[in-house]
């Protein structure tokens, strides 16, 4: 599964970029290895932890800048990767 990223700017070092994500409670940052970036604008994260609704539980590879690991996402900021399920 991937979520849709906004890149914000340049890491530390020359190999993070600083991105936000869009959670239901608003937006997150996050540092991350530029490497991670999939498609230009999408961050490869696992399978949801949890489902409520429109909404899912992820979590991202890194912590974001207020210390979360696992953040609310809206289905429409996600993009599913079917042929990875069941590899």
């Amino acid at each position: 599964m991937k979520v849709k990223v906004k890149r914000g700017g340049e890491g530390l070092h020359p190999s993070e970029v600083i991105v936000t994500v869009r959670t239901t409670d608003g937006e997150q940052t996050l540092v991350i290895d530029r490497r991670s970036i999939l498609n230009g604008d999408f961050l490869g994260v696992g399978f949801p932890v949890r489902e409520d609704g429109e909404n899912l539980l992820i979590e991202l590879p890194r912590e974001t800048s207020t210390g979360s690991w696992r953040v609310w996402v809206n289905k429409n900021q996600t993009e599913d990767e079917p042929e990875r399920r069941y590899a």
